[in-house]
């Protein structure tokens, strides 16, 4: 339910982005890659994908979904930092890539035997 929450809200801020927002560096270059509604679309897509595995017996897909967009968010953070398209990139990667990572060892737990 968290992560559903972290990517909904997200997705809502990308959606609702005011223009001085749009012009920072970091929303040009991921625009440049792709549209912005794009983008809301991928985090609200594993926004709900969470939210619907979290009542689910088996919740592999969301935690993949989570992991691959974190990832990529984080990794295109760090290479707009290194090639100079987003001055102090490098801390959002960190902190997407962060998150990741904690997604990965969620992930990794057992899942419970909720055979009655």
């Amino acid at each position: 339910m968290f992560f559903a929450l972290v990517d909904l809200v997200y997705a809502a801020s990308l959606a609702g982005a005011p223009a001085e927002t749009r012009a920072t560096a970091a929303f040009m270059f991921f625009e440049g890659i792709l549209p912005l509604w794009a983008w809301t679309v991928l985090w609200a897509g594993a926004g709900v994908a969470c939210l619907v595995q979290a009542f689910m017996v088996h919740d592999r897909a969301a935690f993949v979904a989570e992991s691959c967009l974190k990832v990529c968010w984080g990794s295109l953070y760090l290479a707009g930092w290194l090639i100079g398209e987003i001055p102090r990139g490098y801390v959002s990667a960190v902190i997407w890539l962060g998150l990741a990572g904690f997604v990965q060892v969620i992930a990794s737990w057992a899942e419970p035997d909720r055979r009655a």
